[in-house]
This record gives structure tokens, sequence and C-alpha cells, in this order.
């Protein structure tokens, strides 16, 4: 019997992960429609900016039929109009001026006309404490010129000395006091405001639309659904399509993946009083038709829903970028015990969640996208570098900025890297000034990002998915027959933790535990059988003597682990 015309068939569904990258993420709708060519989109995830994309992803794939894509081409252009990005991003009173002087280090210009925008921005800030230093600081000379009878002449050298000492010490003490009060003002109200510079919705009905407003518009578009009807987790499972974003429970100090079921060992409550800062009125009538308060005596609180939560509630869940977005509270209870959580944007725990959809053996490829800077072509195979440490001598604060990227994002970078995973993601290289805190990128440089997303997706069209899955086979079988049978270096196999003395106290039912009473004398007797038989077929897993262990391990080398499933 011949096996040599026997090809599997070329994939025709697909699965997407997106990193984070607050404005980088105009190059995903680009990437996406290049991709949905050729394949459906059959599960989608992503963190931050990448939950954003992952979610319109989803409603135009939820309507591919009904022209979901085009609908996306069409916001593809609109987040080309100048100043788009920034109408999003609506600071409170409270925290205009110190927005306003971030923006100032964003404009591209000299040296000399960014500092002039930030002395400017600072007084701005500052104006009525330096405004009573100088008044202060007048009063001062109207006691000196008094002292001299009124005459300036009358003054002399030694008096215009202790004069300019004066102004000077007053001068220097009143904006360190003004500075001081603004920023104590700025951390008091931060709180109010959630935590955040920009709530991210408007909170008033005149007001102009904010983030979640105009996403929410957006996601019912490309869905083809009225606005009045949130697209929800249960409308995407209806037509096959599994979204799962990334966030962060920064007062339970851990990753959440939503909607958070069955993998999750905390239940997590909303309060629609609360949530009606963060949501258009559509979503808080349609949690407030499907929830009911749990706790009587713990105000409104509700059970977050899992199936019928609106996926623009995931999506603001996880798009919080620390203190320029408002974090989002929610609650649990243990006991009598009512807590607040705060959570923060997804990219905090997991920028780029490779993990999400992965399988020993892939059905269908699981693409990735993510960002990095721009190395030179002769650098494009080497693991990734932080920018900000390229050079001689980088500077303090690139050094610290880079242990903070490090800490991280350390797991993501390492885990793109990895055979059977570096294959199937895309990074899509920008330059300073393109993407990341962004706001106010010219159109030019919007339309670079997008023209890089279009390569990136264009890319992955030409992925070989049975070479990649003869690599994860072979990867997956040498790590299931290492742990089974073969010991590494400091790791011990299956077979070595399972004795003799193991064996029969299995096949006598596992006395003295809870488990082994459960389980039965039966069950536990078959199970040390089965394992026995298990382990010995490991052994001689092949018939010609070699074995999957055989050989250098790939680089880097590969664990199989017991951890979270987050």
């Amino acid at each position: 019997m011949t096996t040599a015309g026997v090809v599997p068939p070329r994939p025709s569904e697909c699965d997407l992960v997106m990193q984070g990258g607050i404005t980088s993420g105009v190059a995903y709708p680009a990437a996406v429609l290049e991709l949905c060519k050729q394949f459906r989109f059959r599960s989608i995830g992503g963190a931050s900016a990448g939950a954003m994309a992952a979610v319109v992803t989803a409603a135009a794939e939820y309507a591919r039929d009904s022209g979901g894509f085009e609908r996306l081409e069409a916001l593809r252009q609109q987040l080309r109009a100048p100043g788009l990005i920034l109408e999003q991003f609506r600071p409170s009173r409270q925290a205009e001026p110190l927005f306003r002087i971030l923006l100032a280090a964003q404009a591209k210009r000299t040296a000399g006309a960014r500092t002039i925008s930030y002395v400017w921005g600072v007084l701005r800030w500052l104006f009525l404490p330096l405004l009573v230093s100088a008044a202060v600081a007048f009063g001062l000379g109207w006691l000196l010129v008094s002292s001299a009878g009124g005459s300036l002449g009358g003054i002399g050298v030694a008096g215009w000395i202790v004069f300019a000492v004066g102004m000077l010490i007053t001068g220097g003490l009143g904006l360190t006091l003004a500075l001081v009060f603004s920023v104590v003002r700025l951390v008091n109200h931060l709180p109010d405001n959630y935590y955040g510079m920009c709530i991210g919705a408007k909170q008033r009905p005149q007001d102009p639309d904010a983030l979640a407003d105009w996403l929410h518009k957006q996601i019912q578009i490309i869905a083809g659904k009225d606005v009045d009807d949130p697209l929800t987790f249960a409308d995407l499972a209806a037509k096959g399509i599994n979204l799962q974003l990334m966030t962060t429970d920064v007062t339970g100090r851990r990753p959440v993946r939503l909607p958070n079921q069955s993998y999750s060992d905390v239940s997590y409550l909303f309060s629609l009083d609360e949530w009606r800062r963060l949501f258009p009125t559509a979503v808080l009538d349609h949690l407030g038709r499907i929830s009911s308060v749990v706790y009587p005596g713990a105000g409104d609180l509700r059970a977050l829903p899992t199936d019928d939560l609106p996926v623009l509630v995931a999506t603001r869940m996880s798009l919080t970028f620390p203190v320029l977005l408002s974090a989002v509270p929610l609650w649990t209870v243990d006991g009598k015990r009512v807590a607040r959580h705060w959570f923060a944007d997804g990219g905090i725990s997991s920028n780029f969640p490779i993990q999400f959809f992965d399988a020993w053996l892939p059905t269908r490829p699981t693409f990735g996208l993510y960002f990095g800077p721009k190395v030179p072509a002769a650098q494009g195979e080497q693991p990734p570098v932080d920018p900000n440490l390229v050079g001689e001598n980088p500077s303090v604060l690139g050094y610290l900025g880079a242990i903070l990227n490090a800490g991280l994002n350390w797991h993501d970078t390492m885990q793109a890297r990895l055979p059977g995973f570096r294959e199937r993601v895309q990074q899509i290289q920008l330059t300073d000034g393109e993407g990341g805190f962004n706001l106010t990128m010219p159109p030019e440089v919007i339309t670079s990002i997008d023209e890089k997303g279009t390569a990136a997706g264009k890319a992955l069209l030409d992925f070989d998915f049975q070479k990649h899955w003869i690599e994860r086979y072979l990867i997956g079988m040498r790590m299931l027959q290492r742990n089974l049978v073969t010991p590494d270096d400091g790791h011990v196999s299956v077979r070595e933790a399972y004795p003799a003395a193991y064996q029969e106290w299995l096949a006598a039912g596992a006395p003295g535990t809870d488990a082994g009473k459960a389980l039965g004398d039966t069950w536990c007797a078959e199970a040390a059988e089965a394992t026995s038989h298990l382990l010995d077929h490991a052994q001689n897993w092949l018939p010609c003597g070699e074995t999957f262990v055989d050989g250098a391990d790939p680089k880097p080398s590969v664990a199989m682990r017991i951890i979270p499933d987050i």
C-alpha cells in the first residue's frame, strides 16, 4: 500500500490571538481583513487593545454572510480620521491638565518646542497656586519699597539682593507647594474616578460619546444588530464563535479570563449603580433584564453573567490602561464578607495570551499578532530586545522601563519564541511615534501602521499547517514519553513516582484517603492495573527501539507542567 499521495486537507478555519498595545491596535483590522479571505475565525482572543480588535473581529464573523467584514473595512477607514482616537479619551475636569501635559510629550516637534509645551501645560495646571505665589512676591517687593521711603532709588544694592533672593525663595517655594498641592488633589480625585483620568463613557445624555459609547455602536453596526440589543457571548456561541478576553483582578492579584466560566474558582458580582458611569444605557438595560439582586443586604449586587454578558463589558474590563482609563469595580462574597475587586488592563497579567485555544495537537492554526520595535533585517530572527536598552549607554528611565517590561511580559515573550508557537505568530514592527500611547497620531502614521497590519495578515496566509502539525506532534509525544517513563535532569517521571509499594496501595483502594473512599476499591484496582500497562507501553513506544526523546531538545526547551488554566 502506497501513501505517497496522502495529504491532509488544508484547514479552512483558524483561531486568532492579538496583543495589547493601546493605539497600535489600528493595525489589526487590516490583518483580519486579509485572514478572513482564507479562513473562518473559530476562536478569537486578546488583551487590552487586542481585546477590542478581537471583539470587532468576532462581530464581523458573526455577520460574515450579511456584510460583517465589509462593515469592518468601513471601521478601518474611519480609524484614519484625524482626532478620532483622541476623541475617545475624555479626561475628568480635575485630570485634564495632567492629560494635556502627557499629550504634549507626544507632539512631533523639536526638543525645545516640547519643553515649551510642557512648561505651558504646567503653568496652566498650576495657575491659581502660582498666582498666589506671585501675589506674595509682590507683597514682599511692596514692603521693601515702603521700607525705603516709597522710592526705588532708596533701596540700595543690599536691598535689591535681599529682594532678589526673597523672590527666588518665594517663587521656588510657591512652585513646589503648587506642585505638591496639585498632585495631592489629583491623587485624591482618582479613586472617585475609579482610578483613571478618563472614565471611558459619557456621563450625561448631552455629552459627546466616549470610548465605551463609540465602541458599543461599532460592535452593533458590524454585527448587524440594533444598538439596543447588545451582542453577547451567547450570540457568538450560537454561531460557533468562541471569544475569550484577558483582564486582571488587581485586588485578587490574578489574571481572569472572560467570560468567567467554570475554569475559575471565584464568582464575581457587579453593582448596576456603579456601572452606570462606565457603560451605555442599552448595555445597562440588558444587564438589568437578565440579572437580579442576589444579596439584598449588600446593596444591588448581581451575579456577573457568563453567556449573556455583553461583549462590550468584557472588552472594557480588558481595556483599562492604568491611570489613563478608569478601572472596573466588581465584588465577591465570602460568607458574610463582601469585598470590592478592582479590574484593570488585561495586559498587566498577560498582554499576549497566546496560550488561549492551544492544544497538544491542533486541528487548525492558532495565529498570533504582536508588536515589537523595528529591527535590522539581520536581527529579525533573534530573540526580541527592549528598544530602551539598545546602545552602549541606555538612559536610566529606559533601563527602569525595560525592567518593568521584563516583569510584565517575560512569559508572553518566552512563549511566543517556543517551537510550535513561533511559526504561527507574526510580529508587527513599529517605529517611534507609531502606536503605543500616541493618541494624536496623524493620518499618515495610522496609514503606515495599517499597511504593516496588511503585510502581517498576508504573511500568515502562507502558513504551512502540516509542518506545524508534525512539529507539535513530535514535541507533544516527546514531552509525554519523558514525563511518563524517561527521567530528565531535575525531573521525576511517573514511572519513578509509581513504585511497587504505591501500585499495591492504589490497587488496595488507597486506604486512608478520602479519594480512595469516594472512588471505591474496584475503580482503584482497575486504575492501578491500567496505569502499569500505560507505563509499560510508553517504555517501548516505537517498535524500532528509538524513542521520541532521542536527540537534542528543541530550543528554547519546553516543559509539561500542571498550571492554572487562565
